[in-house]
């Protein structure tokens, strides 16, 4: 995958009517119609590949081409995909799945949680991945709360190796 500048990613993102918000130096971008909250992180001044993959997931699965006003594409699975609105506390965030994986093009472990969409983190090691996933579910945890999204219940084990 090319080196993408993370300043163009952020321009991308915003250009398609994504919300930016930043913690630190977390960028969390959020768009009415779009389930996923992306959490985005430099390295540098480039994205990291797999930040451009989740990027580029949503901007196809949504139909959204450059220019395209907000609202427009929709997923059709959105909806299904968010879940019912329920009360989740700080330690229910240890009770959703985490898959962890090594990611060749980051040279880096990345940890995602599926039933978050969009919740992902990487690190040198499993621990230091798992951790700053940790801080990313409490993040997106904390958006959608405060942008009255649905938080999904922790559902336990989902997928088997």
């Amino acid at each position: 995958m090319p080196n993408i500048r993370f300043g163009d990613l952020r321009a991308l993102l915003t250009h398609l009517g994504f919300a930016e918000r930043v913690r630190g130096d977390h960028h969390i971008f959020t768009r009415d119609g779009v389930v996923e909250i992306l959490h985005l992180q430099p390295r540098g001044a480039l994205a990291k590949p797999y930040q451009v993959k989740q990027v580029r997931e949503v901007i196809t699965g949504y139909g959204l081409a450059a220019g395209s006003p907000p609202g427009v594409g929709e997923k059709k699975s959105a909806k299904a995909k968010a879940g019912r609105r329920a009360r989740v506390t700080m330690a229910d965030n240890q009770k959703y799945e985490v898959i962890l994986y090594w990611s060749k093009e980051d040279q880096a472990m990345i940890a995602e949680v599926p039933e978050l969409p969009g919740c992902a983190a990487d690190g040198a090691t499993y621990q230091e991945a798992l951790a700053n996933v940790e801080v990313i579910m409490r993040e997106w945890v904390e958006t959608a709360r405060e942008l009255g999204r649905p938080i999904p219940v922790p559902r336990g084990r989902l997928r088997y190796a």
